[in-house]
C-alpha cells in the first residue's frame, strides 16, 4: 500500500524549484504553471544558465526568498550537500522528483536536518487527467484547487 502524502505537503507561497532544466522543459514548465496557478512563487534554479522562458537562478543564493518548500528534480548525483544547503535556507519541506532523485540516505540526512520529504512528481496532486490517476494509484492527496 502507498503511503499518503497530504495534499497540504504541496501547498506553499514560495517554491525553489531546483533542476529547471531546457532538457525537460516541457515537464519543469507544467509544473512551474501547475503550482503558479494555484498562487505559488517559483524560484527556478539552475546553474547551467542559457534561453528560458522564465528568470532562472544560478543558485540558491541568488533567490530572492526563503521558501518553506523546494522540489527537486535533480539527480541523486547532483544532489550531495543539497539537504544543508536548503536546511540553511529555510526549506522545511522537500519534495524530490523520484527514487532517482533521492534514496534513504539523502530522505534521511533532510528528516535530520528537521524537514519533512516526500518522493512524487508534483503534477500528482497539482495536474489533471492521467497525472492525477498515477497520483491516486501512488497515495497523492489532490490540493484543492485541482478537485
Amino acid at each position: 500500500m502507498a503511503i499518503k502524502i497530504p495534499a497540504s505537503f504541496f501547498k506553499a507561497d514560495e517554491v525553489l524549484f531546483i533542476g529547471y532544466s531546457r532538457k525537460n522543459l516541457a515537464y519543469c514548465t507544467a509544473v512551474r504553471e501547475a503550482f503558479e496557478s494555484r498562487g505559488t512563487r517559483v524560484f527556478p534554479v539552475n546553474p547551467n544558465q542559457g534561453s528560458f522562458d522564465v528568470k532562472v537562478f544560478a543558485g540558491m543564493d541568488e533567490v530572492p526568498a526563503r521558501p518553506e518548500l523546494a522540489y527537486v528534480l535533480t539527480s541523486k548525483a547532483r544532489n550531495e550537500g543539497l539537504p544543508a544547503k536548503l536546511a540553511a535556507r529555510g526549506v522545511k519541506r522537500v519534495l524530490f522528483n523520484s527514487k532517482l532523485s533521492a534514496d534513504a540516505a539523502l530522505l534521511a540526512e533532510c528528516e535530520r536536518l528537521g524537514m519533512r520529504t516526500a518522493v512524487a512528481c508534483p503534477l500528482m496532486s497539482l495536474g489533471k487527467g492521467m497525472h492525477r490517476f498515477h497520483g491516486w494509484l501512488s497515495g497523492v492527496e489532490r490540493t484543492d484547487a485541482a478537485r
